[in-house]
């Protein structure tokens, strides 16, 4: 029979190696607790959801023109009250509902104001009574536009419309509505031709056809 020490040495090492077995078990037990089921992955993302932000960039009529930090479910009105709004800012042409992206660019429009064009005084001399200066004074575009009705206004026509004139197509109608709302409303007809792409021969066809009158 072996000696009794080296029997409970046989144990001792029995029960080690057991412990060991167990607390490795308990350890993979927890890794795949953690790293591998998807415990909590729901609140996890939520939270990661609420803490990203989104940048927009807004300018326009507005009084604080710029970049705006906003949470990821962002509407345009949440950028609005950042900025401003001026007084001439047109809000109806607008969404303040819309749920804005990152990256996102945003033009506030003025209110459309009516330019009218100054009055040419009479010649000297002249006798041309005072009922029919009123009709001479108008400007040529904004007078045939009272007795023309086919004449369409640049500052209230849409792409569809402005398509209709000669050498515009869909791309320089997209160009003048944008002009427009970047730059506010035509002066006067011959403005057009401060819209890229439209130069002296293209405005010469349409000059005839075009105002800027209600």
């Amino acid at each position: 029979m072996s000696n009794p020490e080296d029997y409970g040495v046989i144990l001792l090492e029995r029960k080690i190696r057991y412990l060991w077995w167990g607390v490795l078990g308990l350890l993979i037990v927890a890794a795949v607790w953690k790293f591998i089921l998807p415990h909590n992955s729901a609140v996890m993302v939520e939270r990661a959801v609420e803490n990203r932000e989104i940048i927009v960039y807004v300018s326009g009529a507005v009084e604080k023109p710029g970049l705006v930090h906003l949470p990821v479910n962002a509407r345009l009105n949440d950028a609005l009250q950042q900025v401003g709004p001026l007084p001439e800012a047109n809000i109806d042409q607008i969404n303040p509902a819309e749920k804005l992206k990152d990256g996102q660019k945003i033009i506030v429009p003025y209110k459309p104001v009516l330019q009218l064009q100054p009055a040419a005084l009479p010649a000297a001399g002249s006798q041309e009574p005072q009922g029919q200066t009123a009709t001479a004074n108008l400007s040529p575009s904004a007078g045939a536009a009272s007795g023309s009705p086919n004449l369409i206004n640049i500052n209230t026509a849409d792409a569809a419309e402005l398509d209709k004139l000669p050498g515009i197509g869909p791309a320089l109608a997209e160009r003048i509505i944008q002009y427009r709302i970047e730059h506010g409303l035509f002066l006067q007809p011959e403005d057009l031709k401060k819209v890229s792409g439209i130069g002296n021969k293209t405005y010469a066809k349409m000059a005839d056809l075009v105002t800027v009158g209600p």
